[in-house]
């Protein structure tokens, strides 16, 4: 009878237990249930329905390397190396122009100057794009110029990671 007790507190512990979905969060970068995202090993841990490709785009500053997740055939989350000082997302969807305001901060605008918004270098910060969702850290941002008044600015280093959210 002590086991029969046992056994029916064990069944009823175990169906009381919700069902934890793996989750996707943003630190200083991207993480999966509680794993670091590899963007350069080309699948996540633990997300079967993962899978991470490479590009390149040669732009007039430079090669900016770019890893693009997809879950489950749709967009999920990209990482970028750039040479030019712009945030791209949703899969080239919108576009933010990144200045620096110095001090680790920096400020991103839209062409139209519609959004404008500060965000620290290191911190994840949520965008709302229409009826898109986007967390976003900027991981690096460097400007070789920043500071002088030179009218030919040189490429610039921006490393980011984007989430879309669902």
């Amino acid at each position: 009878m002590k086991y029969l007790v046992i056994f029916f507190m064990l069944i009823c512990c175990v169906a009381c237990t919700p069902d934890v979905e793996p989750q996707w969060y943003m630190s200083s970068r991207l993480n999966y249930d509680g794993q670091p995202v590899n963007w350069k090993s080309g699948s996540v841990i633990g997300c079967q329905h993962c899978k991470i490709q490479e590009g390149r785009i040669v732009e007039p500053d430079g090669i900016s390397i770019i890893y693009t997740l997809y879950q489950r055939g749709q967009w999920r989350a990209e990482y970028r190396e750039s040479h030019q000082a712009r945030i791209v997302l949703g899969n080239n969807a919108h576009v933010l122009l990144v200045k620096n305001k110095g001090s680790g901060t920096v400020l991103l605008e839209n062409k139209h100057k519609q959004i404008s918004e500060l965000a620290k270098i290191g911190t994840p910060f949520i965008l709302n794009m229409g009826e898109e969702r986007f967390t976003v850290v900027i991981s690096q941002f460097d400007e070789p110029r920043f500071g002088t008044e030179l009218s030919d600015p040189l490429p610039v280093k921006l490393n980011y990671s984007v989430l879309k959210s669902q």
